[in-house]
Order: C-alpha cells, then sequence, then structure tokens
C-alpha cells in the first residue's frame, strides 16, 4: 500500500497529531493543577505545557502517520487496482533480493 493514497492524504495525520497533542496538554494541566491546589505555580505549568505542545507532535508524528494510515484504511479499504500494484512491489523486492539487488 502506498502511504500516500490521494493528494490531500496526510492533512488526517495532522489532525490526529493536534488531537493527541491536546490530549496531552490538557491532562497535563488538569493534573498539575489538581496537584497543586490551592496555590497552583502558574509559571512551572505554563512551561510544562508549553514543552509538551512542541515535544509531543515531534515525537508522535510517526504513529500518527501510522494510526492515519490504518483508519483511511478501514474507512476506504485498498482498491483492485492498488492491490496488484502492491503484489507487483512484492515481487519486484522479492526479485531483486534473490539476485542481491538492493533497493536504491
Amino acid at each position: 500500500m502506498r502511504f500516500e493514497r490521494e493528494e490531500g492524504f496526510f492533512l488526517g495525520v495532522y489532525f490526529v497529531n493536534i488531537t493527541l497533542t491536546q490530549l496531552a496538554v490538557v491532562a497535563y494541566v488538569a493534573a498539575a493543577f489538581a496537584l497543586t491546589l490551592p496555590d497552583a505555580p502558574m509559571v512551572p505549568i505554563v512551561a510544562g505545557a508549553v514543552v509538551i505542545a512542541i515535544g509531543v507532535p515531534v515525537l508522535c508524528h510517526p504513529v500518527s502517520k501510522t494510526l492515519w494510515a490504518s483508519v483511511h484504511l478501514v474507512l476506504q479499504p485498498l482498491e483492485p487496482a492498488e492491490l496488484a500494484e502492491a503484489a507487483a512491489a512484492c515481487f519486484e523486492r522479492a526479485d531483486a533480493a534473490r539476485h542481491g539487488v538492493r533497493d536504491r
């Protein structure tokens, strides 16, 4: 299966990544406030939220890409032409591996 099945395919990846990031930030801020009330230290909480808001998208991008590809595959299964293309690519790779040729 090609990862990018149509133009604009990766917009779903961005949606999944933003959703994961928002969930992580909200969970962190809620837990930080719950653990530090009544005198919550705002600067450390905001600094932690900023670190999470920058770090989670970078770290979760491959996961988001895979998750979106699987969701898209469930919602729109491969067409016969795509199955044939995938089978041909697998056959070519196996044939090349048998003859000691590496992918470029």
